[in-house]
C-alpha cells in the first residue's frame, strides 16, 4: 500500500486567494465611500430644494421681508427687469430672492425669480 498524500492548499493557492480577497475588499471600500459621498450630495440637494420651496411660498404670499437672517441662512430680495428681452408685456418684472447659506454650512447660493403677477395673486388671497 502506498502512503496517502495529505490534502490541503499549497502556499501559491493561498496567496492567490488572499490577493483576490484583498481586491474585493478594496473595491467594496471604494464603493462604500462613493455611495456615502453621493448620499451626502442628495441630502444637501433635498435640503436646498425644501429651503427654496419655503422661500418661494413666502415670496409669493408677500410674507418675505426684503432682507433677513434665520437659522444661519441670509436672504435679500430685489427687482429683476429682464433687460433686452423681446416679447414680454410692458412693465413685466420679477422679484428676485437671493438665498445664501452660512459659510460654515457650505452649499451654494440660490437665486429665485418670482413673477410679480404671482406675488400680487398671493396677496389678494
Amino acid at each position: 500500500m502506498g502512503r496517502g498524500r495529505k490534502r490541503g492548499f499549497t502556499l501559491a493557492e493561498t496567496l492567490v486567494a488572499v490577493a483576490v480577497l484583498g481586491l474585493v475588499a478594496a473595491g467594496s471600500m471604494r464603493l462604500a465611500v462613493l455611495s456615502l459621498r453621493a448620499l451626502g450630495e442628495v441630502r444637501q440637494g433635498r435640503e436646498q430644494l425644501a429651503l427654496s420651496r419655503n422661500f418661494w411660498l413666502r415670496a409669493v404670499s408677500g410674507k418675505l421681508e426684503s432682507r433677513g437672517r434665520e437659522n444661519g441662512i441670509s436672504w435679500e430680495t430685489g427687482r429683476f427687469e429682464f433687460p433686452g428681452q423681446d416679447g414680454l408685456p410692458p412693465g413685466y418684472s420679477c422679484g428676485k430672492v437671493v438665498i445664501r447659506p452660512a459659510a460654515a454650512a457650505g452649499g451654494n447660493e440660490v437665486v429665485l425669480y418670482v413673477p410679480d403677477r404671482m406675488i400680487s395673486r398671493g396677496r389678494q388671497q
